[in-house]
């Protein structure tokens, strides 16, 4: 028999350890049914400078959404709406708007690929909670199983599973970017009316990108092109195609074909029309491989890189480095 005591002297089993896969897959999943009101911190950080932005981020489940701009001043009062699968920007100041409609991003076919992607292609490691917004938050690190490298960082909200704070680094390790809430409440009172996207008859609407929906057929969506695609030979490790579509933008029909290791995304778009790669208002630099004279631009993580080939052009977007998305353009066309 138990000495008289014992039991109560005995130390109650520590709670068991909660699953980082679970929890990552609850906050992919927070945003469909918690709304909430808050004040977002981004900070981004380019090759030679950083740039920050505050918005206040009102959004009510499971799929609207209002940015607004407080900071900087060159862009305060500026704002987008997201309804579903359409994105409404609105500035006032230059009294424009645009209208970008991407199908893919409420598409199963690539939500569900990316999931398997990233439990496939980086641990999830718990770390200490820590206090975002005044907020408890459990810590998650997403480290590729093939560099040792973490890619991203979590701060998932302990009750509502929200994601609080995010950072995102370069292949090297540094820091890409990084968003974090200053403050939030979790409310459904949310007016409608917040979430109007009525164009002011005075305002000049500009074209926006509009995708078509992610096609899981890989092979028709390349019959449907209007020419012979070329794919890619070698990808970066743990990149998979997830998906692709046939897309216009301003006039121009592009073959889109999108590629995902579950965390970071890269986009080939190619088309048979003799037209200059657009960078808006960006001044593009100038590398060489192969015989080829190509251009890119980098901003923060992502890169872009356009080159012509063979009759097609060709446009390179990820977040992946110079280098990586030029080995993928070799492969591209023998």
């Amino acid at each position: 028999m138990l000495p008289v005591g014992a039991m109560a002297s005995k130390k109650p089993a520590p709670p068991p350890a909660p699953d980082a896969n679970a929890l990552v897959r609850e906050a992919l999943d927070a945003a469909h049914h918690v709304s909430y009101v808050g004040q977002m911190q981004t900070i981004r950080w380019g090759t030679r400078v950083a740039s920050a932005t505050i918005q206040r981020v009102e959004h009510l489940a499971p799929s609207s959404t209002r940015r607004t701009f407080l900071a900087p001043e060159a862009l305060y009062g500026e704002y987008d709406i997201t309804l579903g699968t359409t994105t409404t920007k609105i500035d006032p100041k230059q009294r424009r708007a645009m209208v970008s409609e991407n199908l893919s991003s409420d598409n199963e076919i690539a939500m569900n690929s990316n999931i398997a992607l990233l439990v496939a292609n980086y641990r999830a490691l718990i770390g200490p909670v820590e206090i975002v917004a005044a907020r408890p938050a459990t810590t998650i690190s997403l480290v590729n199983r093939y560099t040792g490298e973490r890619m991203m960082r979590l701060w998932i909200d302990n009750a509502t599973k929200v994601v609080l704070a995010k950072e995102a680094y370069h292949q090297d390790g540094s820091l890409a970017w990084r968003s974090r809430f200053d403050e939030i409440r979790f409310t459904g009172e949310i007016p409608n009316g917040i979430f109007s996207t009525a164009i002011p008859s005075d305002f000049q609407q500009v074209e926006g990108r509009r995708f078509a929906d992610i096609n899981d057929d890989l092979q028709q969506t390349l019959d449907d092109a209007g020419f012979k695609p070329e794919n890619p030979r070698r990808l970066p490790d743990g990149f998979h195609i997830i998906g692709a579509e046939n897309s216009i933008f301003r006039g121009l029909h592009n073959l889109h074909l999108l590629y995902s290791d579950g965390i970071r995304t890269l986009s080939l778009f190619e088309n048979n029309a003799d037209s200059e790669p657009n960078f808006g208002d960006v001044k593009p630099s100038v590398t060489h491989f192969e015989g080829h004279d190509a251009q890119y631009v980098k901003d923060g993580p992502t890169t872009l890189l356009t080159w012509r080939e063979h009759g097609l052009a060709f446009a390179l977007i990820g977040d992946l480095d110079l280098k990586s998305l030029t080995d993928i353009a070799i492969s591209i066309v023998p």
